[in-house]
């Protein structure tokens, strides 16, 4: 038979309960204005709207009737108290009266050993001291210990309950005020999160009525229990990563709301959140669906070309239509309820064609399907003290999501990151990730350019792998595409003129930077790369193919970009990197002036194809020409032989002041590999034995370097160009445009864009492929590189070339130290060693068995040596 209750407590509504820890959490924090302010906004829309108040603390009972005065807080109608041994009613004469049927309940679980029984028991255990005796309880033991041996304390306490069956259970912490480690003895099961249960249970509530808030790991339970829960700006990221994935696993959507502002103040943001609280009238700028709280969404579409927008809202089997209002600019806006983080969108226009939001954040069926609601706040990342990697440390590491493990997703990806902090690769970059058809493309098809791509995961699985890299002390940088949309799914010039009249890429239609309406066009491009370096917490981008982002403007759009992204990295405390491909020598990108900051660095090929042209003269796999030997004498002197926007060759007297620290170099890219028609490497074509001589080169050079996937160990795998899209014409037209494209080849046996083989034999993750000792000259080469940027002699100023055209040398002399690398021509079959004076000491050789004799060493073919002068 239960006792008797208490007069039964008024809460009827969604959202009317707010339960919640005081230290670190509810009381303003010592100092902060700002969180006293809230606390006042707090206790007026409290009383306004009748929300029911929960104290639910650590502290003892007195304790917490002093902090109600000590900080003005507002009468709750319970307390939770003493770690949730104690529950306190509020009286309608102001007194706090204990309820008996929760200390009955508790009195039943410690029967067989009573609290004072234990403490005599555990007083023996050494670097234990009880708290003060106003801070334990008659159901409640505390002890502080030293934090250092917090764990070890603990386990020898369970230890003794185990021993003796004790029906106690552990709670422990660190103080986060003082840095005390705090152990509390409690009746089995009884916590926080159990009272506030008994709770709720014993007066016949739903939890859904109830908002906890907290702050530190004794809230753990509450935390995720499957409330509604506002987690504080000042919890650890390290909880704050905890209470996440539990609620991930449990498979729990909209109750969890990660507050950037520190206690009241977040609890504040929070209450606002899940309408506890007014949420003040903002005007939202922001295009696409931005959440307002966890039950309406704000719609944003530019539309110029439409009279009427419509958004349409799915949740499961339910449609809700909502009439968006036009602006005189053509920007269509307006907030729906029911809206919330997860439900499907899409807008339907005048013609009654419903069509994806052109600045979605998710597209879970595809490019055709409806878009996603996102909430870019519910995921915990854990990178706060994340410094970045400065330009002169990148060593950049290429890879396509989808191709670089079997499952081809970020998780998947995320388990791969222990080889490349091995290889010495210090950033990854991403080709597109951008939405685009199909199950799999190389990523320059996208065509929702907000999106991340479906077939990887989800949002929160892209900021995972970014949060992993972090962690690991890799940046990561994202190829973007500006300069085109992809041909499938590209609805934008339905909504308005995204697409220029007058320009035309080789890919499709360019981009309207210079038209009519291209100002809010540009906006649009801007905010994207903005987004991704914001909600992605992204090092850096890179603008594929800027010579074809047209534009006439004396301000063009990548001066805006640059401009932006200049701004935006004031504001970050890591650096960010914004590279070009512009796959020659731009002088005027790498220069700032008053108005925009400078691209950090530019992809040059010249390097790169220059090696592919001396080794293989024949082989075209640009559509520049590059003249072997020579072209690679000249470009190791002086980083280039291309220039300029129109991509011109210059004589070597006309170059300009060489930037080699801002020249991102290579051996191969995904385009070297996938120009090839069958998507060779390097040492398909030449050997193995050529890939490492000139890697040395590469390595070692000045400049930026960059490794494509797998080049590290020669793997077998090819790497062809591959799309899929659903429209069968688009299928036929790509694969008969590639051969066009490339004509010169022996497209003979080759992979035809749209075959599937193409996707599925990229996939190169198998311990099988690979080249162990290709991979352990990489990382030697890698090793040395971060050592001469450690000491400085791997510098542009230290650098002198020498070249002997007629034994195939190339040597790259630096201070007291030089790379000599015998690069011979494929068609050369009668080649023999030659010998070349050992001036110094052998620090890495190619050729692991180097024959040395009176101090010359002999230079097999394809054969680079590192020696380190005297």
């Amino acid at each position: 038979m239960s006792p008797m209750k208490p007069n039964q407590p008024a809460v009827s509504s969604r959202g009317h309960v707010l339960a919640t820890d005081l230290d670190g959490t509810f009381i303003p924090l010592e100092g902060n204005t700002q969180n006293r302010s809230d606390l006042h906004t707090l206790t007026s829309q409290f009383a306004a709207h009748n929300i029911s108040l929960i104290f639910v603390t650590g502290r003892h009972f007195e304790s917490v009737v002093a902090a109600i005065t000590e900080f003005q807080l507002p009468e709750p109608e319970w307390i939770i108290c003493d770690v949730g041994t104690s529950i306190f009613q509020r009286q309608t004469s102001g007194e706090f009266t204990p309820v008996s049927a929760y200390q009955d309940y508790q009195d039943q679980i410690i029967t067989s050993m009573p609290i004072a029984t234990l403490r005599e028991r555990l007083l023996s255990i050494p670097g234990l001291r009880l708290q003060e005796e106003e801070k334990q309880g008659p159901f409640k033991l505390s002890f502080y210990a030293d934090a250092t041996q917090l764990d070890k304390l603990v386990e020898q306490v369970q230890a003794d309950l185990d021993q003796t069956n004790a029906p106690y259970s552990i709670i422990h912490s660190v103080d986060p005020f003082n840095g005390d480690g705090l152990i509390d003895l409690l009746p089995a099961t009884v916590s926080k999160a159990h009272a506030l249960q008994w709770w709720f249970s014993e007066y016949n509530l739903n939890s859904e009525d109830i908002v906890f808030s907290g702050d530190s790991g004794n809230d753990l339970a509450a935390l995720t229990a499957g409330y509604r829960t506002i987690l504080v700006g000042n919890a650890s990221r390290t909880l704050a990563q905890r209470v996440y994935q539990l609620h991930q696993e449990s498979g729990w959507n909209n109750r969890l709301y990660l507050a950037k502002n520190t206690a009241t103040s977040g609890v504040l943001e929070g209450c606002r959140w899940f309408g506890l609280a007014e949420t003040p009238d903002t005007s939202i700028e922001r295009i696409g669906a931005t959440p307002v709280t966890d039950n309406k969404t704000h719609f944003r579409v530019w539309a110029p070309q439409r009279d009427n927008v419509t958004v349409e809202i799915h949740n499961g089997d339910t449609t809700i239509e909502h009439d968006l209002h036009r602006d005189e600019h053509g920007f269509f806006s307006g907030t729906a309820c029911n809206a919330r983080p997860g439900s499907h969108y899409q807008y339907r226009l005048e013609n009654n064609v419903a069509r994806p939001d052109p600045a979605s954040h998710y597209q879970p069926q595809g490019v055709h399907g409806p878009s996603q609601i996102v909430d870019h706040r519910d995921f915990a990342w854990t990178d706060q003290n994340w410094q970045g990697i400065e330009k002169r440390e990148l060593i950049i590491y290429e890879l396509h999501l989808g191709t670089f493990t079997e499952d081809g997703t970020f998780r998947a990806a995320i388990e791969r990151l222990p080889d490349l902090l091995d290889l010495g690769v210090t950033a990854v970059e991403l080709m597109p990730v951008a939405q685009s058809p199909g199950h799999w493309n190389w990523g320059y098809d996208g065509v929702d350019l907000f999106a991340v791509r479906n077939t990887y995961g989800t949002v929160d699985d892209f900021k995972a792998f970014v949060d992993a890299c972090h962690a690991a002390g890799l940046a990561v940088l994202l190829d973007v595409v500006y300069n085109h949309l992809g041909p499938e799914g590209n609805y934008l010039s339905e909504f308005g003129p995204y697409f220029s009249d007058k320009h035309h890429t080789p890919w499709g239609d360019a981009i309207n930077y210079d038209g009519p309406d291209a100002a809010h066009v540009r906006q649009f491009i801007t905010n994207n790369a903005i987004y991704w370096l914001e909600e992605f917490h992204l090092d850096g981008l890179r603008l594929d193919a800027v010579h074809c982002m047209y534009d006439d403007s004396s301000f063009t759009i990548l001066d805006q970009i640059r401009q932006a992204v200049s701004r935006f990295a004031e504001t970050s405390n890591h650096p960010i990197h914004l590279i070009a491909e512009s796959n020659v020598y731009n002088h005027e990108m790498l220069t700032a002036d008053q108005s925009r900051g400078a691209y950090d660095a530019i992809w040059c090929d010249c390097l790169m194809y220059s090696i592919y042209s001396h080794a293989l003269p024949e082989l075209s796999l640009t559509h520049r020409q590059y003249n072997g030997t020579r072209d690679l004498i000249e470009t190791l002197a002086h980083g280039y032989v291309y220039a300029g926007q129109d991509s011109q060759r210059v004589s070597a007297n006309q170059r300009e002041s060489r930037h080699f620290e801002s020249l991102v170099v290579a051996l191969q890219t995904h385009d070297s590999v996938g120009n090839h028609p069958h998507g060779k490497r390097i040492h398909h074509l030449t050997s193995k034995e050529f890939q490492k001589a000139a890697a040395a080169l590469v390595l070692l050079y000045p400049g930026i370097p960059l490794l494509f996937m797998g080049e590290e160990c020669a793997t077998e795998a090819p790497f062809p160009f591959f799309v899929d899209f659903e429209d069968q014409q688009l299928r036929t037209a790509v694969d008969l445009g590639r051969k066009g494209e490339y004509p010169q080849h022996i497209w003979q046996d080759a992979y035809l864009p749209s075959n599937a083989d193409a996707f599925y034999h990229a996939k190169w993750n198998n311990a099988t492929r690979r080249d162990h000792d290709m991979h352990e000259w990489y990382r030697r080469l890698l090793q040395l590189r971060k050592q001469g940027l450690q000491t400085g002699w791997l510098a542009p100023p230290h650098l002198k070339t020498e070249c002997n055209q007629e034994q195939n040398l190339f040597i790259l002399h630096y201070q007291n130290t030089s790379i000599t690398a015998r690069l011979t021509p494929s068609a050369i079959t009668d080649a023999r060693p030659i010998a070349v004076p050992l001036k110094g000491k052998l620090l890495l050789s190619s050729d692991p068995d180097p024959v040395i004799k009176d101090n010359q060493i002999e230079l097999a073919p394809n054969h680079a040596i590192i020696v380190q002068q005297s």
